[in-house]
């Protein structure tokens, strides 16, 4: 690898294969990759053969099972998109980079730092291309808003504050999320965080320090420290009451206060995007914006948060109004 660690260039990737077999995997990774003008798509690999070939039958593709078979497909496809929970997919891709085979990763890329930094430096050492897929981060309405944003920071100064409320609701009837098991374990912290880190860290770039407490559920309030002096806050929930989930933000500063847009793009449109940049990115040599290495500075704050909320002095107690 050269000194700066920027990834070889290499023919653009071509044939691609999903790992995962769920819904997220079918609905998302394999209907971008079938639907892609530019693409060969292999087809599924998963730890059940049956799911596996279930999956596939969807698109008459291939499918694949066991460590034979992910041995079997790393050395058929160029490139492969992770669809599985976070810890397991940080172990899969590692195996993929040391093959050679460039990643497209979903958030978060791992869910603790130790697990981040050794899929970042897989990457760097297999001299592979990665992307990792944030869906508001590949929606034009969103990136058209963020980048009249920076102008206005450019000129008027930079903005000085931010809230973000990230809330799903995985308890409705049919929501296809329900028996995600990472899910349920790690809360919205880690799977609404990341995407409300997308848009923060989009605007106002590092987090230096962070504090958190919890809230009903797995709700979880965090007050965010940036490197320029601004704070921002995040209210996180998977699990708010049918009816009041959402996303909504708000920023302000010397430009004026603004919400952030809805999109009306699709995650399959979104993801076509992303393959399309981890083929310029495989291509060109030039590393994306949104590598392997932004995906590990977000689970530094995550695992941050998470060791704030861990803490016995975690919270400051309020003294009682005195009556």
């Amino acid at each position: 690898m050269p000194s700066d660690a920027t990834p070889r260039p290499t023919s653009t990737p071509t044939r691609f294969a999903v790992l995962g077999t769920g819904h997220w995997a079918r609905t998302t990774h394999g209907r971008a990759l079938a639907g892609h003008p530019d693409v060969e798509f292999a087809g599924f690999w998963g730890r059940d053969a049956d799911r596996a070939r279930a999956a596939a039958a969807e698109f008459r593709a291939g499918s694949w099972s066991g460590e034979e078979g992910l041995t079997d497909l790393l050395g058929r496809v160029d490139a492969v998109t992770l669809a599985l929970p976070p810890d397991v997919q940080a172990d899969l891709a590692v195996r993929a980079a040391d093959a050679g085979v460039h990643v497209l990763l979903d958030k978060p890329v791992a869910t603790d730092l130790a697990a981040a930094d050794r899929l970042a430096e897989a990457v760097q050492r297999g001299g592979v291309s990665s992307v990792e897929f944030l869906t508001y981060l590949f929606m034009p309405e969103i990136t058209d808003w963020l980048a009249q944003m920076a102008a206005l920071a450019a000129e008027h100064g930079p903005w000085e504050g931010g809230v973000f409320r990230w809330a799903g609701s995985i308890d409705t009837p049919g929501n296809p999320y329900a028996g995600s098991r990472w899910r349920r374990e790690r809360g919205g912290l880690w799977d609404t965080g990341p995407h409300a880190l997308s848009i923060v860290r989009s605007l106002f770039g590092e987090v230096v320090a962070v504090a958190a407490a919890r809230g009903p559920r797995d709700a979880v309030g965090v007050a965010l420290e940036h490197r320029d002096g601004a704070g921002t806050t995040l209210s996180l929930t998977l699990t708010a009451p049918e009816g009041t989930g959402g996303s909504f933000a708000t920023v302000w500063g010397p430009g004026g206060r603004h919400d952030l847009p809805r999109f009306t793009g699709t995650p399959p449109e979104g993801f076509a995007r992303a393959v399309d940049r981890l083929r310029a990115a495989a291509a060109t040599g030039v590393p994306d914006a949104l590598d392997v290495r932004n995906g590990r500075d977000a689970v530094a704050v995550l695992a941050a948060v998470e060791a704030h909320l861990r803490r016995p002095d975690g919270t400051t107690p309020v003294r009682p109004v005195q009556r």
